[in-house]
C-alpha cells in the first residue's frame, strides 16, 4: 500500500508533465510566490531521492540535499528522475536516522524513523505541492488533470460519503 500509493502519485505527476510544454512547466505563478511548477517538481524528487540515498546510509537529510537546477530546465530530465525513483522505491522497512533542522534553519539532532514512515510522509508531501501546482494550473487556464489531484486520499474518501 505504501508503495502504490507514493507510485501512483509520482504516475500523476509524471503524466502531468507529459501533457505541459516547457512554457507552462517553468511558467513563474503569482499565486505561488512566482515559483514553478518545475520548481515544485525538482523539490518533491530532491526529497524521494534524499529518502532513496539515507535509506543506503542510514542517514535521511532533507534539509543539506543537492539542488539540481537541471531538474528545473529539463522536464525530460525530471521524469527520468522519477522513473527511477519508482523503480527503486520498493525496499524492506528498516530504522534509519533523521537529520531534524532548528528553529534557525541549521542542522540539528538526529531522530530515529523508519523507511517506510518516510515514505508516508513522502507521499503526503508529494500530494500537498500537487494541490499547489493545481494553483499555477488553474492560474494558466490548463484544464489537464483530474478533480481529486493533490488531494489526499482521506479527503477524497470523506467527500465521496458525504450527503448532500
Amino acid at each position: 500500500m505504501i508503495f502504490a500509493q507514493l507510485t501512483e502519485q509520482l504516475n500523476t505527476l509524471k503524466n502531468l508533465l507529459n501533457k505541459l510544454n516547457d512554457e507552462s512547466y517553468r511558467y513563474s505563478s503569482k499565486h505561488l510566490g512566482n515559483y514553478t511548477i518545475a520548481s515544485h517538481t525538482r523539490h518533491i524528487i530532491e526529497l524521494l531521492q534524499c529518502a532513496l540515498i539515507g535509506y543506503n546510509s542510514n542517514n535521511i537529510d532533507y534539509i543539506n540535499r543537492s539542488r539540481d537546477m537541471q531538474l528545473e530546465t529539463d522536464k525530460i530530465f525530471a521524469i527520468n528522475s522519477i522513473e527511477s525513483i519508482i523503480a527503486n522505491l520498493n525496499k524492506p522497512d528498516k530504522l534509519v536516522q533523521l537529520v531534524t533542522e532548528t528553529a534557525n534553519g541549521c542542522s540539528g539532532k538526529t531522530i530515529t524513523t523508519t523507511y517506510y514512515r518516510e515514505l508516508v510522509y513522502n507521499t503526503e508531501h508529494v500530494i500537498h505541492h500537487l494541490a499547489l501546482i493545481k494553483v499555477a494550473l488553474i492560474e494558466m487556464d490548463l484544464d489537464v488533470v483530474e478533480e481529486n489531484f493533490g488531494m489526499a486520499y482521506a479527503t477524497i474518501k470523506y467527500n465521496a460519503n458525504k450527503v448532500y
